[in-house]
């Protein structure tokens, strides 16, 4: 499934921004939440349109709010 690994990768690659060192802890807080929003999409079995438009919005909202800060 490539949503599946799609999905996977965004969360890889926001853990590994989470981890690094030259973050605040608000922003590694937020970006902690986008991570949490990403898998509970992914827990989704049967999403439609508008839930996979509102778990984009949610997760770019969280990291628009952490890196403009």
């Amino acid at each position: 499934m490539k949503k599946v690994k799609d999905l996977n990768a965004a969360i890889a690659q926001l853990r590994a921004l989470a981890a690094r060192g030259d973050i605040k802890p608000q922003q590694k807080q937020l970006v902690e939440q986008a991570i949490e929003r990403l898998k509970q999409f992914r827990r989704n079995s049967h999403p439609d349109k508008a839930d996979m438009v509102r778990c984009v919005r949610d997760v770019a909202e969280k990291l628009l709010e952490a890196f403009t800060l």
